[in-house]
């Protein structure tokens, strides 16, 4: 059982670096799906079906394909913001830069004023841009992203990524007005570890933590480091020392759990990672963390509450979904296990 939950949890940790997206393991019937919208368009050609169609195949990794029909929904109602959007993404996801470029900047001049998906908007001008050799304007997409979704995993790396090959912006601002600090420490320390010198990383959080023992933060990111290296009884001591520190990140208790999780202290780990499910915008993966921790230690029911919890925390996360469906059957919750898998098929027909 170790074994089985240790492996999971590695899911987690993989999720968290590259969140999953909608086309995960979606239903067999897309193809149907789209070839009954086709045979609609046929009859009755409309935006909203075009756009319909269109997304389907780009659900499906079908980019080439998914651009026509954006296009066609363009054509037939150009203010459709949500079909700029995807023929962006499609068109960068086809190495069409400049020409996804343009799309995504028409979604942003159609999209004032709208909330949902302004996420998806911002990441995607912000990732053009980086493609297009223009870091500090796609920084800013990405920064304004992060300053109203501070967690956002994909925005994170790649922000961290592009400040580290610029080798300019904040990074070297930093560095240079103040270095010889915690914070300064810190942030450099972050900086190596984008650029794979973990070792450099280290010092760095070590150093940070000379200078100021108290700050949250350096010892969150070497436990985490530890803990990815397979050490998990390391990482546990010094994350046990990060919990005590006022204003800690609620990552703490989760990497916390994580590394109670490989040692088998389970009981540990379900304490850990009931905290940090708690704040599940931020650690959308603790509760699929979480309940792994109870399939351990044998609490049926537990595992489907919290997975279900782990459903809400992250509606589009494929690993989240089929653990629930899973839970839901082992503990005899049926209809929650029906109602789940129709809310995942109808997701798909978005």
């Amino acid at each position: 059982m170790h074994l089985i939950v240790v492996g999971l949890i590695a899911i987690g940790i993989l999720a968290r670096a590259q969140p999953p997206t909608p086309h995960q393991n979606l239903p067999n019937d897309l193809q149907a799906s789209e070839q009954a919208i086709a045979q609609t368009l046929k009859a009755r050609p409309s935006a909203a079906a075009w756009e319909r169609l269109g997304l389907i195949r780009h659900l499906q990794n079908h980019f080439q394909d998914a651009i026509p029909a954006f296009r066609q929904a363009i054509r037939l109602d150009s203010a459709r913001w949500a079909s700029h959007l995807f023929l962006g993404i499609c068109l960068y996801r086809t190495n069409d830069f400049a020409a996804a470029l343009l799309s995504l900047e028409a979604a942003e001049v159609r999209a004032q004023g709208v909330q949902a998906g302004r996420d998806d908007l911002d990441y995607w001008l912000g990732a053009t841009r980086i493609a297009m050799k223009r870091p500090l304007a796609g920084l800013r997409d990405l920064e304004r992203l992060l300053q109203r979704n501070p967690t956002h995993a994909d925005a994170l790396e790649l922000a961290v990524r592009s400040y580290a090959d610029a080798g300019t912006a904040a990074w070297n601002e930093v560095a240079d007005k103040h270095f010889e600090t915690a914070p300064g420490y810190e942030i450099h320390g972050h900086a190596l570890e984008s650029e794979g010198n973990r070792k450099g990383a280290t010092a760095a959080f070590q150093q940070s933590k000379v200078l100021n023992p108290k700050r949250a933060g350096p010892g969150l990111a070497m436990g985490r480091s530890l803990l990815l290296e397979g050490r998990a009884q390391d990482a546990l001591e010094l994350l046990q020392q990060e919990l005590k520190l006022p204003d800690v990140q609620p990552e703490a208790l989760h990497y916390a759990g994580l590394a109670a999780v490989q040692l088998a202290r389970y009981s540990e780990a379900a304490a850990w990672l009931e905290k940090a499910s708690e704040w599940g915008a931020q650690n959308p993966e603790s509760a699929i963390a979480l309940t792994q921790v109870y399939l351990a230690l044998n609490d049926v029911q537990k595992a489907a509450t919290t997975a279900a919890k782990a459903v809400a925390a992250n509606p589009l996360s494929a690993a989240a979904h089929d653990l629930a469906v899973a839970m839901f059957e082992k503990a005899g919750r049926h209809r929650e296990a029906e109602a789940e898998t129709q809310r995942w098929t109808d997701l798909a027909k978005r």
